[in-house]
């Protein structure tokens, strides 16, 4: 809900007579504008005429009256504030050099002073967050500027590299260039320029505005909404505090650094523990990016410190269900190779699961390898089939696992299940009854495996080469190269692409050119057709037998004859045609129905 749409100069916001502030919380983010923000305001402001529109603000405002002395929070603004003090800053330098000043810029000279400050407290009119030295470094300027009123901060490093220092610096080049008329007119503009301030009562309410408003500066994230709310909210609390509170959410980001990847662990927490009833948010039957902000505002709003306590300890789960290196080291090296093939199959719906069950072996004191091992394995299998059939599909999987915690649930407190055992068996019934059929399954395998899906492609010929490996003959598959390109990628036996050569034509077609371009087209996309390869560039259209057998310039074997397992039929075979395709791909169905069976291994 908006309160209050409002346009005022910026002359109100920066008032010499009035006491409102604005501030940034510390827990906010920095100041992010770059040298063509700055050299766009600053031009827009010389050539446009008195008025300019700068955009809009929009500020957190529980009061009657936003303008009468009050200190607002700034929710998206902190760019535009921050640059405009700057600037004012800039102009007090530069205006405060001209020589024979007369009563007029005696008295202007006051007022940018009071601009920056409150008259009667010294206050500073804008206050930035701490992150990233912003508040520091404002207050280094300031105390060049007015050393009676800020003091020079302390142990400040490298500010001149820092863009608070460089944007000062900026204007005060820019207006180093103007006589002092021009610099008084910019002056005039600035104060005349227009901000539409927009009030709204809550965090929530503030997050859905940027939807609709683009302003040139970078609109907040859901997270960064959440977290401002809830830092806020203990700020006020005595047993917490707000460095304590900072320090503590500045770990979760450290375990979960992607901001995307954050969105989403709260998502999913809320989703996996919705049917507790101190969880659970009315109206809210499942956590979605448009409802974010209200599920979270209405948690703070019922304990705040609760809900940090849990967002830390779930927090520190989520972080070692995606990273292996802490699975391993948590769980087991079993463990953390499932997970892995999660991740390298896209897995994120199944985490709300997976946090679920972590949070059941801990209540039920059983052991967590015991569960998250055959769970995560099963998941893997289950997660390939339905990458390869799209069954179900992709916008059904959120609310699937969800459902998939109630079922499980209900039969854990009716009291049917009561083993790790049980527990597994019960979730792996579940996902099996959302599988695709063992037709559909089959059809994608025998069909243009590589065109319906690269990703599954690739894994389930991973999957089979590992099958086979020993200590002696392991590769590491999914070693990724410098450019951040997988070394082993898929190769096609019979080339994929168009204008076969000669030789092809002629083991194909017996020298017909089309009836060879028809069996490309057939086969060509094949499981059959399809092996691995580190070499693929090096391979590329040439002759079967050349392919076969290729070698780099030390002599060693990179084409059909390099020692895996796939290759192993065609390092001794002398040609390649549809009925070889036909008869592998036989062969490899029967070995990924055997490796990556619902009910293998279980």
């Amino acid at each position: 809900m908006i309160k209050s749409v409002n346009p005022y100069p910026v002359s109100s916001y920066f008032n010499p007579d009035e006491a409102q502030t604005f501030f940034i919380p510390k827990y906010q983010r920095e100041y992010v504008w770059r040298k063509d923000n700055w050299e766009a305001l600053f031009n827009d402001l010389e050539e446009a005429e008195p008025g300019h529109f700068l955009g809009s603000i929009i500020c957190v405002n529980t009061q009657a009256d936003g303008m009468a002395g009050s200190r607002l929070e700034l929710i998206d603004g902190q760019q535009r504030f921050m640059t405009i003090s700057l600037l004012f800053c800039a102009l007090f330098a530069r205006l405060n050099d001209v020589p024979d000043k007369d009563d007029e810029l005696h008295v202007e000279l006051i007022n940018l002073r009071n601009r920056l400050f409150v008259k009667s407290s010294r206050a500073w009119r804008f206050e930035p967050t701490e992150q990233s030295h912003n508040k520091a470094d404002l207050q280094k300027v300031l105390s060049e500027r007015f050393p009676k009123y800020a003091q020079p901060p302390r142990g400040l490093k490298n500010f001149g590299n820092r863009r608070i220092a460089r944007a000062y610096g900026y204007f005060c080049d820019r207006l180093a260039d103007l006589s002092d008329a021009e610099a008084l007119v910019l002056l005039e503009k600035l104060k005349a320029a227009v901000l539409v301030k927009i009030e709204v009562p809550s965090h929530s309410d503030a997050f859905t505005l940027f939807e609709t408003i683009n302003n040139r500066g970078i609109p907040l994230s859901p997270i960064d909404i959440i977290k401002n709310n809830l830092l806020a909210a203990l700020e006020k609390d005595p047993d917490y505090g707000i460095d304590r509170a900072f320090d503590d959410w500045q770990l979760l980001t450290e375990r979960i650094p992607d901001p995307v990847v954050q969105e989403r662990f709260l998502r999913q927490l809320y989703n996996a523990f919705k049917y507790l009833r101190h969880v659970e948010v009315r109206g809210c039957p499942r956590a979605m990016k448009s409802n974010l902000i209200r599920i979270y505002d209405a948690l703070i709003a019922k304990n705040p410190a609760l809900l940090f306590v849990e967002l830390q300890k779930q927090g520190a789960v989520y972080a070692k269900l995606l990273d292996p290196l802490a699975a391993a080291n948590e769980w087991s090296d079993e463990t953390a190779n499932a997970l892995r093939d999660l991740q390298r199959l896209g897995a994120a719906p199944a985490y709300t699961f997976l946090l679920w069950a972590i949070h059941v072996t801990q209540v039920r004191r059983w052991s967590a390898v015991d569960v998250l091992f055959p769970l995560a394995a099963f998941m893997g299998r289950w997660l390939f089939w339905r990458n390869l059939t799209d069954v179900p599909p992709t916008r059904d999987l959120d609310q699937m696992f969800i459902d998939l915690i109630r079922d499980v649930l209900a039969r854990l407190r009716s009291g049917e299940i009561h083993t790790p055992d049980g527990f597994v068996a019960a979730a792996q019934v579940g996902l099996q009854g959302h599988a695709a059929s063992d037709d559909l399954c089959e059809q994608r395998l025998r069909g243009d495996v590589y065109l319906n899906n690269y990703d599954a492609t690739r894994f389930l010929l991973c999957k089979i080469e590992e099958a086979h490996q020993t200590r002696e003959t392991a590769v590491d598959l999914w070693k990724v190269a410098a450019n951040g390109h997988p070394v082993f990628t898929v190769e096609h036996i019979l080339p994929k692409t168009e204008n076969l050569g000669e030789a092809w034509v002629n083991v194909l077609g017996a020298g017909s050119a089309q009836e060879a371009e028809d069996i490309r087209q057939r086969c060509a996309h094949k499981l059959g057709n399809l092996t691995l390869s580190g070499y693929n560039w090096n391979l590329g259209k040439m002759e079967f037998a050349r392919k076969r057998d290729r070698t780099d310039d030390e002599g060693r074997p990179i084409g059909y004859r390099n020692g895996l397992y796939l290759n192993r039929e065609l390092a001794d075979r002398q040609a390649w045609n549809e009925a070889a395709i036909s008869a592998r791909t036989d062969v490899l169905v029967n070995e990924v129905k055997s490796i990556l069976g619902l009910w293998a291994g279980t």
